[in-house]
């Protein structure tokens, strides 16, 4: 996995990003659960990996670092069930129908 793989001052960087931002979250919300907006967990994956960040880009990745494209999803996790769509490539199907299971 990415993260686990990259250096351990940078992945505590991250946690504590997330943490700063989701504590913030009871400001403007009444939910118990901590609420990261779409565009800051992007922004904060990019700062702490230093990674480059095409959220505003007509790309289907959110940032790219070492040439691996990130498509970074939020969402809650209730009740330990959650379906939520991560990412859907219909135009770029043909690109991947071949690939075996190792390669996507």
């Amino acid at each position: 996995m990415f993260i686990e793989n990259q250096p351990k001052e940078q992945q505590s960087h991250y946690e504590r990003l997330l943490k700063a931002v989701g504590s913030l979250s009871k400001l403007f919300s009444e939910a118990p659960e901590p609420y990261i907006a779409y565009r800051a967990a992007e922004n904060l994956f990019c700062k702490a990996f230093k990674a480059e960040n095409l959220s505003r880009s007509d790309a289907s990745a959110d940032a790219s670092k070492d040439n691996i494209g990130f498509g970074i999803k939020t969402f809650l996790h209730k009740n330990g069930k959650s379906f939520e769509k991560i990412a859907e490539f219909n135009s770029d199907h043909a690109l991947f129908q071949s690939l075996g299971p190792e390669e996507t």
